[in-house]
Parts: structure tokens; sequence; C-alpha cells
């Protein structure tokens, strides 16, 4: 469940994203895909994260167990700073024009894989090739963690229903309610 309050309430899932820019609809989808948590906490990878998901502060060092809680403006702030930076990266990496929806999903798809993953995957080059479609499927090859116990890759529901939850952004509508 998604918390409500606050950061949460800017947003209406109902709100038109085709007149919103790819700032906006990346902050829409992973404010809601996210979550917030002031404190430290471990995502279902294990990985240390904070605020929105993020798994570094502002000054780039990592999220650990001692990471000092940050308040929601930090948190705010440490998404938004996150993935302006994020799309300077995405669009050295694509070479076609995409709409703010197309662009606002691929941030929140890249913010949760990395930059260094989206460049290499299929969904960029069929982006690239123009091959939209195609590109939207690619979303749910994009559903494993690497369980922390085992070490093997396996399939998250979470990630199942985060992927069709940014596949539908790319085609360009929000499912109603978005949680």
């Amino acid at each position: 469940a998604v918390p409500r309050g606050g950061l949460f309430d800017s947003y209406s899932p109902m709100e038109p994203i085709m007149e919103m820019d790819s700032l906006a609809v990346a902050d829409l989808l992973l404010r809601r895909l996210e979550g917030l948590r002031l404190a430290p906490y471990q995502d279902i990878a294990g990985l240390w994260t904070i605020g929105c998901g993020n798994r570094c502060l502002a000054d780039g060092s990592p999220v650990t167990a001692a990471t000092a809680p940050i308040t929601e403006d930090a948190a705010v702030a440490l998404l938004t700073g996150t993935v302006a930076a994020l799309r300077v990266k995405l669009r050295a990496l694509v070479h076609v024009p995409l709409s703010a929806c197309q662009e606002g999903a691929v941030l929140s798809w890249q913010y949760n894989v990395g930059t260094s993953a989206a460049a290499s995957s299929t969904l960029l080059r069929l982006l690239n090739a123009g091959r939209f479609d195609g590109a939207s499927a690619q979303f749910a090859v994009w559903n494993k963690i690497r369980d922390p116990h085992t070490g093997r890759l396996v399939v998250s529901q979470g990630l199942v229903n985060r992927r069709e939850i940014e596949r539908a952004a790319f085609l360009g509508r929000l499912p109603s309610p978005l949680s």
C-alpha cells in the first residue's frame, strides 16, 4: 500500500499526464511506485534506500543502516535531483523523439534498473530503432530481483506490477487508481 498524505497528495491519479513534462511524469510514477520512507530501509532486494527509493544521498554517498533520517522536503529534493540527472543521461542514450509519457516511463524504469543496465538493454535498442511497440513490451522483461539469500534471480510480483504501470504510462495512460 502507498502511504497517503503530504508528498502523495500533490497529484491526482486521474491527472492528465499528456499535459505534463517527462520529469513530472517520472516524479508522479516514482512517488507512487516507490513510496516514501524518511529513515533508511532495505528494499526487497536487500539494498539500503531512503526517501522515494534513493540508494545514494545528495552528496553521492551511499545509503546505509547508519544514514540519518531525512525530511520529506529532503526526500522530494533528492528524488527531483536524481531524476533530472538521469534524464540527462537518458537523452544521451536515446536517439528518437519521445513524448513526455514515454520519456517519463523510461525514466521511472531507468531509476529502478540503473543507467548501465538501461544503456545495454533491448528496450533502448528497440526504442532507438523506432519500434515503440516492441520497446513497450520490454518493460515486462525487467521483473526480477536477485534474492539476497540465494543470489538467484527471481520474479518479483512488485516488479511485475510496476512494469505494467510503467508500460501503461509509456503508452500514454496511467491505470486508475495508481497505487
